[in-house]
């Protein structure tokens, strides 16, 4: 759910035709060897060829399923904007060649777009989706903001919150779920300390440890934007059936924070990336038990990626974390690399991938050793861009989905919500081209590192 100054739901069989590729997917593109040493740029969810009717897109988020499939999501603005001024759908592709095609555009879920000043109907929007595959299963769990509340508005509140969705695939995207209301189940959480007044779980992609297996599944986290009090984090251990607060359910791990995500660290520990105009905020959470999830969280820094002799510009934009096993090239030694997505102009412009290399077998992570001594950046669009998501392919490349070419149609009156009781006002008609692209480690780090 972005802060810009700028019930039906559709169960579809994806079904793929890899020569069905849509319409704004360039042509030519290349295959086999070639396509290793060749990244193209894919427009998977297109708003600059619309006119203002065609509704616009936002919010990428992009999963690998355990059987190889790339899902590809989005949300569809068909009020122009944010859930809380009408309807918003969630929208999905597949690839099943590690992003070469692309199915057709395929829904999600749907909204009505009914909006009350006296109500706010679950399923009215379905925005902001947040998406995982399991590592060892069928299942697909997107969550996504519902409802018709805006999170900045002074009349979403404990009694009146951001509704929150979960919807389910059981075989690896192909048919998708009702969507079910877990708005209670998530704030209720945090009852007994510091009521939330608003939340929502971040759009783009949610992460699944790669160590802590409880029963049937890996561990899963989301990071909520919440108010007040900043970042929470929560996790499941049933993939996403029932939640828990990580840590203390009173703290706070970034207080001032912003829309974030979530990674492992390599020694099981949990990182929080949170964003903010010039940089981004980190923390830490350090295990003491796994199992039972009892830790304690570090105290927020921020970095401005000082080391990368690329300045980050003056504009507030969420990105993604990945960290990979790697090794340096220039001596073989084995190491972490952590790459961090962002835009880096002073306005939402030059989204690009920070780099960082951490040390491979530590026992233990600092936040502040995430302040300094980062190793490079790496250019991915010289355009308006702005949201990005991060993903090891199964054939390990690296993709990035992320917004470009900001296309506006004007202003629409708002609607009268939960949000807006009266109506006043106007809002953007607005949203990006969603471009997807690969790289190998080599080409984001100019060569610097490989993966091991």
């Amino acid at each position: 759910m972005r802060r810009l100054f700028f019930l039906t739901v559709v169960a579809v069989a994806l079904c793929m035709s890899c020569a069905n590729i849509n319409s704004n997917t360039p042509q030519g593109v290349v295959s086999g060897d070639d396509y290793a040493a060749a990244p193209v740029k894919q427009d998977l969810f297109n708003t600059s060829n619309g006119d203002g009717v065609v509704p616009p897109y936002r919010i990428p988020g992009i999963a690998a399923t355990h059987n190889g499939n790339l899902i590809a999501t989005a949300a569809r603005l068909v009020c122009g904007t944010d859930p809380g001024f009408g309807e918003v759908d969630v929208v999905c592709r597949v690839s099943r060649d590690n992003g070469k095609t692309w199915s057709d555009i395929r829904e999600v879920a749907v909204g009505t777009g009914i909006t009350s000043a006296t109500e706010n109907y679950f399923d009215t929007a379905y925005g902001d989706p947040a998406i995982v595959a399991d590592r060892t299963s069928d299942e697909v769990l997107i969550m996504a903001v519902a409802g018709c509340t805006l999170y900045t508005s002074g009349n979403t509140t404990r009694e009146n919150p951001n509704l929150i969705a979960a919807i389910r695939s059981h075989d690896n995207g192909n048919t998708w779920d009702t969507p079910i209301d877990v708005t209670e189940d998530i704030y209720t959480l945090f009852d007994a300390a510091t009521p939330l007044q608003a939340a929502f779980v971040s759009g783009g992609n949610i992460f699944q440890s790669r160590t802590i297996k409880m029963g049937d599944y890996y561990r899963i986290y989301v990071a909520l934007c919440a108010r007040p009090g900043g970042n929470r984090v929560i996790y499941s251990d049933d993939f996403g059936k029932t939640w828990s607060v990580l840590g203390d359910p009173s703290a706070t791990p970034i207080p001032d924070g912003d829309e974030a995500k979530c990674e492992e660290l390599p020694n099981g520990d949990v990182i929080v990336s949170s964003r903010m105009s010039g940089g981004r905020r980190y923390n830490i959470f350090a295990y003491d038990d796994m199992a039972t999830a009892q830790g304690s969280w570090d105290k927020d820094v921020v970095t401005t990626f000082v080391g990368s002799e690329h300045p980050m510009g003056r504009n507030s934009t969420n990105g993604d974390i990945l960290i990979l096993p790697a090794k340096r090239n220039s001596d073989g030694e084995e190491i972490e690399l952590l790459l961090q997505s962002v835009p880096t102009g002073d306005n939402r412009s030059m989204v690009g991938i920070y780099y960082k290399e951490l040390i491979f077998g530590k026992s233990g992570y600092l936040a502040s050793d995430f302040i300094d001594d980062w190793e490079g950046f790496f250019l991915v669009s010289d355009k308006d861009s702005a949201y990005s998501s991060l993903l090891q392919q199964p054939n390990k490349r690296i993709a990035i989905i992320y917004e470009e070419t900001l296309t506006g149609f004007g202003k629409r009156p708002n609607p009268i919500t939960t949000s807006f009781p009266n109506g006043e006002g106007e809002h953007n008609f607005d949203g990006f081209d969603n471009i997807y692209v690969s790289y190998t480690v080599e080409q984001i780090t100019d060569g610097a590192y490989s993966l091991r």
